[in-house]
């Protein structure tokens, strides 16, 4: 007895294996750390840099591609920051 929203936000099967999801949590503490410090920073970072406080697209493939747009706009700018749009445009 699935049930699904219609723009597929909620997900609802009936039973969720819980303890199973916490165990997973708990193991891997250190992972999750390590991640968060790596990996969470700069997306959070760009996706402020360019006034998205979150995804508006849903799904994977969207998703990724938003934040792949996301990256290039703030590489771009740095890019400029760096070396000024002149040097930018001759290096191309």
């Amino acid at each position: 007895n699935a049930r699904i929203s219609p723009n597929n936000h909620t997900l609802d099967t009936g039973h969720v294996p819980k303890k199973k999801v916490v165990l997973r949590i708990e193991d891997n503490k250190e992972k999750l750390k390590e991640r968060m410090c790596l990996s969470e920073h700069p997306f959070g970072t760009v996706k402020w840099y360019n006034g998205a406080h979150y995804l508006l697209c849903k799904g994977k493939e969207k998703a990724s591609a938003e934040l792949g747009l996301s990256f290039l706009a703030y590489n771009i700018t740095r890019a400029i920051n760096m070396i000024g749009t002149k040097a930018l445009i001759a290096a191309m």
